[in-house]
């Protein structure tokens, strides 16, 4: 039965998507606001999921938070801060933290997560010092103009899904 429905949604879905016909486009987002709202009221928690992937059509690098989540959890070494932490130091330090439709916070912070795994040792031997011996805060602050190195990049090689292979 459940293979029969997702056989019968597929087939709705590569019909109306192939036939550019703009009636058929708002039956199939008449339909899914529908069951957005039946989601919203009777399964909260999974309706806010979908809605965070729906979000990624806004910007250029965009990570949902559990997607954000699962890689800095796997990160070796492993990364430094939580998104509690991150935010709070990007807050007193005023930092950006997104930039429509560049990049949203959860990519901002994978990215300077993914620098400060890769890279901190370097970068703080290149400001003169060792992870212990030099300003956290400028650290911070070089990292994130590192990040936002990547996720700005002109030419729009870097691409956070693709690097972590969603």
């Amino acid at each position: 039965m459940k293979n029969e429905l997702k056989n019968r949604y597929e087939s709705l879905y590569g019909y109306m998507a192939s036939s550019r016909n703009p009636e058929y486009m708002k039956a199939f987002g008449s339909v899914m606001n529908e069951m957005m709202d039946w989601m919203v009221d009777n399964k909260a928690d999974a309706a806010s999921e979908w809605i965070d992937k729906l979000s990624a059509i806004k910007w250029r690098n965009y990570l949902t938070p559990h997607e954000a989540e699962d890689i800095v959890s796997v990160m070796s070494p492993k990364a430094p801060w939580s998104r509690d932490v991150w935010r709070q130091a990007m807050e007193a330090l005023g930092l950006e933290m997104e930039r429509e439709p560049v990049f949203n916070t959860c990519a901002l912070w994978v990215t300077m997560n993914m620098i400060y795994s890769d890279s901190a040792k370097t970068i703080a031997n290149i400001m003169g010092g060792d992870l212990d011996s030099i300003d956290a805060n400028e650290l911070v602050k070089a990292i994130h103009a590192l990040a936002l190195d990547k996720l700005t990049d002109e030419d729009g090689v870097f691409n956070i899904r693709r690097y972590f292979c969603l």
